[in-house]
Formats: structure tokens, C-alpha cells, sequence
């Protein structure tokens, strides 16, 4: 008996002489509240220390140091989402000595980022004269040079045919739509020489073919329709671009880009374009040239049996090309059959485009080969994992094609190569938004796409009240579902019936949240006023919230006595959830099915 004392009492001894150093926070301090978004995390030694075999990890996403140096390590996370609650977890061995490699005890830095300046758009485009502007060119022609932050333009529901040009010089412009079935931009044109409606007949293609053409890096388009009438109404090329995006960091979120042929260029190998929930539809090349980007959740459409979804042209220098993240395929016409259809073709260089979790529709059959062997290049990367048909079960992907040829004839190529075309379910998960987009800026577009959860509004007398949302820069009011005036306001004067209005929150680049329901009576100040399902059971005890009776994820949000809502986050069933503000006087607990409100005591 006193051997195994005395051999557990050597094992703690050691462990303890494991971990003598430690890394602790040195900025921001532990607790630290209203940080800015684009702060830099601070974690230091007693030591000279070095990256070591464990991992740090921001709110849950694996994160490395940008600089060690010394006893000191930094993190650049990139832009933060404003008014939101992180915690960096530096893991126990995350750091060691840099004398003798001996691990460092870790740590948690938690703290909170401020919310955003208070503001609406910038200019409104209204076709029928109710906005700034009745032109989107006009209105985007005199938005101000070298910017910092979002110029944001609202473009009311109408038809727009006209054709936009962003100068390179006119970054950070986000132009945000009313609704994207009923906010229209649209022109006939193509690119090529001779054509009847080619480029060089219209003075405000400015030497451009594309519809819609940004050279200005942080361009973000939200909720618009982007048409080349000229392939979308005759079904047939030439060349006719809805969309060109010659610039880094281009953003499109919920919005329709539809032509035929060459829809929507992607620029240059070192340019970066992110699309999530999108609707992209075309027949030939319709996603082509260069770059990294990440299709999210997109629905692609295609417009005739043996369409060709991209065309990449990538560069020996690119890591990832095009990236197809749970996308769905459909017919352009609903119940039409699209048959022998490719992913996409060679077009120069070193393409590289993969498909993940892919769900085809029912009218949607690719070919056997699934992509096509020969253009002007030879791909490195041209992969499928996990591509489903319309019941959820694997197509099979045995014959996918693997070898391409470019010059003289495929049965005498002057070179071929043998590309990837299948991708493990580790590859697959490491193409995330984040990996691919990144780069050395951090550039995060998924931030650009939060939409801020629905306000909780109620009315009384002629007022409507909504609960604030410490993220958003504005409020949107509609009435009937269409739009009816920005408001830096949580109050706001009303005519008529109160179940007409709706609220929704704004975020700092102009994505506009959810709908909130129709409101009811009551005061946003008022607790009483939230409305409270009790099969959501809630405990606290010792700083510590237990949610249960919920099944899935459910959204917990704390609120000040007054009804300010104070920060929002995820929770699963039995999750416990660390409170230490004494600020915080309810919180909030809505699932699918309920809602609950615990007030503290």
C-alpha cells in the first residue's frame, strides 16, 4: 500500500513539474468587454516558448498563432463579429519551452467585442423616384473613393436595365436589395466582336462584358437579381456575363445570377469570391476563370441537357480553386430533364474545382464520367465526395473520369495528366469557408452574410417597441412585407394595424436579418411580454445555466432587466453555460418547438 502512495505521489509530483510554467492572458485581460472587432489576442510566458504539439481553439474553431516571439504569442483572428462573446481555450501543451520543450499549463482569454456605430444606409435607389437616386449606376457612380468601411446602397423592389461598373478605386461598396425575386438589374449585352448587342456598342460598358462588373476589392451584393437578358431570354450564347468580379474579397449573398453562357467570372488567381444561398443559372462555362471560391449552399440551375458548370482556369499557385459546399442541382425549368450533364471542363492552366455534398434533383443526371476530359488545360484537382440524388442515396461515382489531354488528338494528346477525383471525407471537411478563404488578411465572409436574429416586437397605443440587438446598426420596418423606412431607433410610430408591421435588424455591411412575427401588446422593456412555453426546463446555480427538455440546438440569449439583449450563442440540451455578469437580468431559451424566459433572482 505505501508503494502505490508513494508511486501515485511521484505521478502528481510529475505531472505538476510538467506544467510549472503556464501561458496566461496579457491582452484583453480575462473578462474584458466591448473590444474592438479587429483586436489581436495576447497570451505570454515567464519563458522563451514555442508552438508545441496541442491546440488553441477561438469559440470552438481551431486556431493558430500568427507570431510566437519570445515569451510572448499572438493571435490575429481577423474580423470578429461586433457584439459577440468569445473564448480563446489555449490547451494544456498548446505552447513549450524553447530551452528544453517542456509543456506549457494553458489557458481561457474570455472576453466580448463591442457592437457597431449606429447608422442607416447610405443612399436609397428607388425606380419610382421615393429613394436618393432612381439608378443603381448613378447611385454607385457617386459613391465616395477609398473607403474603410461599408457604403451601404438600398435598392428598392424594380427593374433596373442598366449596366454597373465599380471602379477599382470605390472599395467597400454593399449594394442590398429589397428582395431578390423582385430586385431586378438586368441588360442585353455580350463579348463578342460583331455580335449585336456586343460590348463596344454601349458606352456604359466602359470595355466591359459582364452585366454587373466590380473591380474594387470588398464589393458585397445581398439580395439582387443579376440577369444578361441576352442569354437568359434567347436560352443561347454567345458569350453574355450576368456577373464579373475582378477584384479580392467579392461577396454575394441571396442572389439570382442568371444567363447562359460565361454567367459569372471569377477574376484572378489571388482574388477571393464567396457565394452562400445563391441561385446561379447557365449552360455553358457557366462559373469560369480563376481564384478561390466557395460556393455555399447555392442552388445551381441548368438550362439544357449536357450543360458544363465551370470552366476553371487556375494558376500553378492557386490552393484550392472552386469550392462547391452543400449545393443543390435543379433544372431551370422545374419537371424538364437535364441529362448528360459535366461539372465542369479544363479551360487553361491547372484548374482545380471540387464538389461536396452534392444533392441532385431529380430532373438532373450527369454523365458517367462527370467531368469533361479535355480543353485547354490540365486539371489538378477535378473531385466529388459525397454527391447524393433527390432521396438522399450516393450516386455512384466509380466511373468518374480521371485523365484529361490537351494538344493534337485525345488518341495521340501531346499532354495528359491523371487529376484527383475522389476526396476522403478528412479532405472533404478541410475545405471549409474559413481554410479556403482566409488567407493572410483572415478574411472572414461569413461574418458578411450574419443575418442578426428577429427583434422580439410589441405594440401599444400607435408605437411599435422591439427589444434591441447590440449587433445591429439599424432597423428595418416594413409594412405588409415590403419595405417602408430605415430607423437607428428600437420605437417607432405607426398608422393602421399593428399586425401589418414587421422589424428586422441590419447588420454593419447591410445584410438584413430575419423577420420578426407581428407584434404583440405590450413593452419591449417588459418581461411579461415574452411569450413562455414551459416544457423548456432551466436551472442556475453557481453561475452555471442548464437548459433541457429541448431537442437539437437552441439559441440562448441574455438580456439586461431593462430588455437589452447583451449577447446570443448556441446551446445544446444540458449544455452549462458559464454567466458571470452581473449585468445580465433575463435570458432567453428558444428551440424549434418553444420558448422559455428565466429571469434571475
Amino acid at each position: 500500500m505505501k508503494r502505490i502512495v508513494f508511486f501515485l505521489s511521484l505521478c502528481i509530483a510529475g505531472y505538476a513539474a510538467a506544467f510549472a510554467q503556464a501561458v496566461v492572458p496579457k491582452m484583453p485581460a480575462n473578462g474584458q468587454t466591448d473590444l474592438p472587432i479587429n483586436a489581436q489576442i495576447v497570451v505570454e510566458s515567464d519563458i522563451p516558448m514555442k508552438v508545441g504539439a496541442d491546440s488553441c481553439f477561438l469559440n470552438g474553431e481551431y486556431i493558430t498563432p500568427a507570431t510566437v516571439a519570445n515569451t510572448l504569442a499572438i493571435f490575429r483572428p481577423g474580423e470578429l463579429q461586433y457584439a459577440t462573446d468569445y473564448s480563446l481555450v489555449v490547451r494544456d501543451g498548446a505552447f513549450v519551452s524553447q530551452t528544453d520543450g517542456t509543456p506549457l499549463k494553458g489557458c481561457t482569454v474570455s472576453f466580448s467585442t463591442a457592437g457597431p456605430k449606429m447608422r442607416v444606409f447610405d443612399a436609397i435607389v428607388a425606380a419610382d423616384g421615393s429613394g436618393d437616386y432612381t439608378s443603381l449606376r448613378a447611385a454607385v457612380k457617386a459613391a465616395p473613393a477609398n473607403r474603410t468601411q461599408p457604403w451601404l446602397i438600398f435598392v428598392k423592389n424594380g427593374e433596373y436595365v442598366e449596366l454597373i461598373r465599380i471602379a477599382n478605386n470605390q472599395p467597400y461598396i454593399s449594394i442590398v436589395g429589397e428582395d431578390p425575386e423582385k430586385t431586378i438589374v438586368q441588360f442585353s449585352i455580350t463579348s463578342n466582336a460583331g455580335h449585336e448587342r456586343d460590348q463596344s456598342n454601349f458606352k456604359d460598358a466602359e470595355g466591359r462584358g459582364p452585366v454587373f462588373c466590380t473591380q474594387a476589392p470588398n464589393t458585397y451584393v445581398h439580395n439582387i437579381s443579376l440577369i444578361d437578358s441576352w442569354g437568359y431570354v434567347n436560352q443561347a450564347g454567345p458569350q453574355a456575363l450576368a456577373l464579373g468580379s475582378y477584384a479580392d474579397r467579392f461577396c454575394i449573398f441571396n442572389s439570382r445570377l442568371l444567363s447562359y453562357q460565361d454567367t459569372w467570372q471569377t477574376g484572378s488567381d489571388e482574388h477571393r469570391h464567396y457565394a452562400k444561398r445563391c441561385y446561379i443559372e447557365g449552360a455553358v462555362d457557366f462559373i469560369y476563370c480563376s481564384g478561390d471560391a466557395v460556393f455555399d449552399s447555392c442552388t445551381i440551375g441548368f438550362c439544357r441537357n449536357g450543360s458544363v458548370l465551370t470552366a476553371p482556369s487556375h494558376g500553378a499557385g492557386v490552393k484550392y480553386g472552386y469550392v462547391f459546399r452543400d449545393c443543390n442541382v435543379v433544372s431551370s425549368k422545374p419537371g424538364v430533364q437535364r441529362t448528360n450533364n459535366s461539372w465542369g471542363r479544363p479551360w487553361h492552366n491547372f484548374p482545380r474545382c471540387s464538389m461536396i455534398n452534392t444533392t441532385l434533383s431529380k430532373d438532373i443526371f450527369m454523365s458517367d464520367a462527370g467531368w469533361t476530359n479535355h480543353m485547354g488545360g490540365l486539371p489538378a484537382v477535378f473531385a466529388e465526395y459525397n454527391t447524393m440524388n433527390y432521396l438522399g442515396r450516393p450516386v455512384d461515382l466509380s466511373r468518374r473520369n480521371n485523365w484529361y489531354w490537351r494538344g493534337g488528338t485525345e488518341q495521340n494528346p501531346e499532354e495528359t495528366c491523371i487529376a484527383k477525383h475522389l476526396l476522403t471525407k478528412e479532405e472533404a471537411d478541410a475545405l471549409t469557408v474559413r481554410t479556403v478563404l482566409s488567407g493572410k488578411d483572415s478574411w472572414r465572409p461569413d461574418n458578411i452574410v450574419n443575418e442578426l436574429g428577429a427583434p422580439s416586437v410589441f405594440y401599444k397605443d400607435n408605437v411599435l417597441s422591439w427589444t434591441p440587438e447590440k449587433a445591429a446598426i439599424c432597423y428595418e420596418i416594413l409594412r405588409n412585407g415590403k419595405f417602408l423606412t430605415f430607423t437607428t431607433e428600437t420605437h417607432y410610430t405607426f398608422e393602421g394595424d399593428a399586425s401589418e408591421y414587421t422589424v428586422r435588424c441590419v447588420n454593419q455591411y447591410g445584410t438584413l436579418g430575419f423577420k420578426s412575427a407581428a407584434p404583440t401588446y405590450g413593452d419591449a422593456s417588459s418581461v411579461g411580454s415574452f411569450r413562455a412555453e414551459n416544457n423548456i426546463e432551466v436551472s442556475f446555480k453557481e453561475g452555471q445555466l442548464v437548459a433541457t427538455g429541448f431537442s437539437g440546438i437552441a439559441t440562448l440569449e441574455l438580456y439586461s432587466a431593462a430588455g437589452v439583449l447583451l449577447s446570443r450563442r448556441s446551446i445544446n440540451p444540458g449544455e452549462h453555460t458559464y454567466i458571470t455578469s452581473g449585468t445580465i437580468g433575463i435570458a432567453r431559451i428558444v428551440s424549434d418547438s418553444a420558448t422559455r424566459v428565466f429571469k434571475f433572482r
